[in-house]
């Protein structure tokens, strides 16, 4: 079952485009000249059979729950940040754990145009072909699980520097969406209505204040200050060396998944590198704009050794809900996790890092680490 699983995902699952309407994955394709391998045509067909039926459900939704999505008051979002690997899955998931916050979760961000009438009877389905641990790491994955909401917004704006996964003969054209330092104003407006839009829709779902995880985000802080500016910012860095490891093999696997064309694999390190430097590059220019109280760091191997300590630690800097009612249950959490084993990669090369020292040095220098 498990290998049937990781087949369905890997050859006929609906990648990142999942709940794509039918006038935007054709505008997609068409813009792409219609480019997609041989070995992703079943997960082309999947997203063209599927499509239709978001478009149609996306207008009675819209019918349904429009007005009222508009007028929901929600407090403002807790943005969870971080480079990939970095250990915001780790932390997002200790958040979660207190239910007096709401997170998206993985069918939410694959399907942002129908969640509310489609999760009860589609994600059932969906679940049968879902592996049930990440394929980078041995975390647990169920479609019920919080999730980052890259996917949600790439999928509603179109604008999201993932793309670059799924149509990489055009990774340039979408690499200027990680930090939209390259885009233009209409760009960056339209991925803030998506933002607004999908943080109100899954507040109106849940009832509750919203908890986001995307290490994008971690380029886009004036962004989302102009959208949410009483939004809490909580960064968790990592030694980037462990970094550069972790991101190289979570993009070998999780890149076949996502895309409707070859990645060259010998590219990825140098995706990595450019990527993690950009990220940080904007992070230290506009980390200083978040007003007091509105922001909190931890590291992540701080953050392993004794995880409530450091969460209770993040409550109180950042005026979240009082910490004793969430205790319990996060060291309930932690206790159950004991057993976890993390991946094991192999040793970098002196000259890559050599070059890493060099071109991440903004990391390596505000944060200690040894180089």
């Amino acid at each position: 079952m498990a290998d049937f699983r990781n087949f369905l995902t890997r050859f006929l699952g609906p990648g990142f485009l999942a709940g794509v309407t039918v006038s935007d994955w054709f505008r997609h394709l068409a813009s792409n000249q219609f480019r997609v391998s041989p070995s992703h045509w079943g997960r082309a067909a999947f997203v063209t059979a599927t499509a239709p039926v978001t478009s149609a459900m996306k207008l009675m939704e819209d019918a349904v729950h429009g007005r009222a999505i508009q007028r929901h008051e929600m407090p403002p979002p807790i943005v969870v940040i971080g480079s990939w690997r970095s250990g915001t899955t780790f932390l997002h998931t200790l958040l979660s754990t207190d239910d007096r916050f709401g997170c998206p979760n993985i069918f939410q961000t694959m399907y942002p145009h129908t969640f509310l009438l489609g999760e009860a009877w589609f994600k059932p389905m969906l679940e049968l072909g879902t592996p049930k641990k990440r394929f980078m790491d041995n975390m647990k994955q169920s479609l019920s699980e919080p999730h980052e909401d890259e996917m949600a917004l790439g999928i509603i704006s179109g604008r999201s520097n993932m793309l670059s996964w799924v149509f990489p003969h055009r990774s340039e054209h979408y690499d200027r969406f990680l930090s939209f330092e390259g885009a233009s104003e209409a760009d960056r407006q339209a991925w803030k209505r998506a933002l607004q839009h999908y943080v109100r829709k899954v507040a109106y779902k849940t009832g509750k204040q919203i908890i986001l995880k995307s290490p994008n985000h971690t380029a886009r802080i004036r962004m989302i200050l102009e959208t949410f500016p009483d939004a809490k910012f909580l960064h968790i860095r990592r030694n980037p060396f462990d970094v550069y490891k972790s991101m190289c093999h979570m993009a070998s696997e999780v890149i076949p998944m996502w895309g409707l064309g070859r990645y060259p694999e010998d590219q990825i390190p140098e995706m990595v590198i450019a990527w993690y430097r950009d990220l940080y590059d904007a992070f230290f220019d506009q980390v200083g704009s978040i007003p007091p109280g509105q922001y909190h760091e931890v590291a992540y191997e701080e953050l392993a050794a004794d995880p409530v300590r450091h969460i209770e630690q993040a409550y109180s800097v950042l005026s979240l809900p009082d910490f004793g009612y969430a205790r319990p249950t996060l060291t309930a959490h932690v206790e159950s996790q004991a057993g976890y084993r993390k991946n094991k990669h192999v040793e970098i090369d002196p000259a890559i890092r050599e070059r890493l020292v060099r071109e991440w040095n903004r990391s390596f220098s505000t944060w200690g680490y040894p180089t």
